[in-house]
């Protein structure tokens, strides 16, 4: 298939989810969004494991299994191209449409945007009936329990078009139309010399520290080079990992003219988070920035595209635990 774009070889699906919570799911944005990626993943695996004292490094069904395609791609036989990849990316993000909501009440509609990856749009009846499940078995340390409604395929701006799912069907159906990055552009992005980024969950970027420094080390307000070259980094692996093709990138051109663009004022705080790993009870520090920061500069109009991707799948680490949910906002 030709593509319209050097970053077009990254295709990606989008769901809407409705469900409707028994009781209030009263816990803070952030630890919601640790939630549902946390206890997804622990369903989904309860589903399809045959045994789950195997390591799927050491199970013979690894190459079929749904569970590696999605949690644990580096697993894959195939995947050994991706060792390099110390924390590969994983293939699908969720993000309530409103994170900011205090709590989830009880009866209220609440809105779930799912985007799948690549190949690994074929899996998506794993997804919904995953999600079923978690609503019947209840999320959080309170057990909220919940109703699966819905699901939607939807457009580019989320607007929802055909329907996959809805309650008491027996079936689901992959019927989202596959995002490119040139499927997200909106007016005004060509020509963009100032845009206001808005990082509605907790946003880690990283920057390489100075020389004899062990590790990148998480920054304050992120200078635009620092978050442009984490959703660069994002996209090319997830490209490359999932879908038919990698990106047709400079990447070091793309870093030197988001160097280019300078931060003009930020309004943010840290965040910090804890979660525990149900799989391996390890406990992990998460966190980064909220708020929102400004960047200028006439390389702009050309670096949307990845700023778009990062909307749809999210920047920074962490992101598929709901970490990293951005807006992008031209203002001039």
């Amino acid at each position: 298939m030709v593509t319209d774009g050097p970053l077009d070889s990254l295709v990606a699906y989008r769901y809407r989810v409705g469900l409707a919570f028994e009781r209030p799911f009263a816990e803070s944005p952030g630890r919601r969004a640790i939630a549902w990626r946390g206890a997804f993943g622990s369903v989904f695996r309860g589903l399809v494991c045959h045994d789950r004292t195997l390591e799927c490094e050491a199970c013979p069904l690894r190459g079929a299994c749904p569970y590696p395609a999605v949690f644990m791609p580096a697993a894959l036989p195939a995947r050994a191209s991706i060792a390099r990849l110390r924390e590969p990316p994983r293939p699908f993000v969720f993000a309530e449409t409103a994170p900011e909501r205090a709590t989830l009440a009880a009866v209220e509609p609440v809105d779930l945007d799912l985007v799948v990856v690549g190949e690994v749009h074929r899996l998506l009846p794993y997804f919904v009936v995953t999600l079923r499940q978690l609503g019947a078995d209840g999320i959080g340390p309170r057990g909220a329990r919940f109703t699966l409604s819905r699901v939607h395929a939807t457009d580019a701006v989320g607007v929802p078009t055909e329907a996959s799912y809805h309650h008491g069907a027996s079936d689901v159906r992959a019927v989202a139309v596959p995002l490119r990055a040139s499927d997200l552009a909106r007016p005004g992005d060509t020509h963009a010399t100032r845009v206001r980024v808005r990082f509605r969950t907790p946003t880690e970027i990283t920057k390489k520290g100075p020389a004899g420094t062990p590790a990148p080390q998480p920054v304050e307000a992120p200078p635009f080079g620092a978050l442009l070259r984490r959703a660069r980094d994002r996209a090319s692996a997830l490209a490359t990992l999932y879908c038919e093709r990698p990106l047709a990138i400079d990447p070091r051109g793309l870093g030197a003219a988001a160097d280019r663009v300078t931060l003009l004022h930020a309004t943010v705080r840290q965040a910090s988070l804890l979660r525990k790993s149900s799989r391996t009870g390890e406990r992990h520090q998460l966190g980064g920035v909220l708020g929102e920061a400004v960047y200028e500069g006439p390389e702009l109009g050309p670096l949307m595209p990845l700023l778009r991707l990062a909307e749809l799948l999210h920047v920074g680490k962490h992101a598929t635990f709901g970490l990293g949910v951005v807006g992008v906002e031209v203002v001039a």
